[in-house]
């Protein structure tokens, strides 16, 4: 998504049409809902998944569920922001 975004004329996003972005955002949208009604449990199987795999996709997760807004959508975020942030704290 992220990568489609920077880089919408790349060859290897000829896939990534505003159709298939939207997509990609209503499928993630739907599981941190789903992770976010799980609650403590959701969070907890976030922090352990960046426990194994620390990722930026998986801070991203536990990020956002560890944030106090909870009802945060991603067509709000400020990406720039948020690459910021990761590319500083993983790896």
């Amino acid at each position: 998504y992220d990568h489609a975004l920077l880089h919408p004329d790349a060859e290897d996003n000829d896939e990534m049409d505003e159709e298939r972005i939207a997509r990609v955002v209503e499928q993630l949208e739907a599981h941190l809902d789903g992770l976010r009604v799980a609650g403590a449990e959701g969070l907890a199987m976030a922090e352990e998944v960046y426990a194994e795999y620390p990722e930026a996709g998986e801070l991203f997760v536990k990020q956002i569920l560890s944030s106090k807004e909870k009802q945060l959508r991603i067509k709000d975020f400020n990406l720039k922001k948020i690459r910021t942030f990761l590319s500083g704290n993983v790896g």
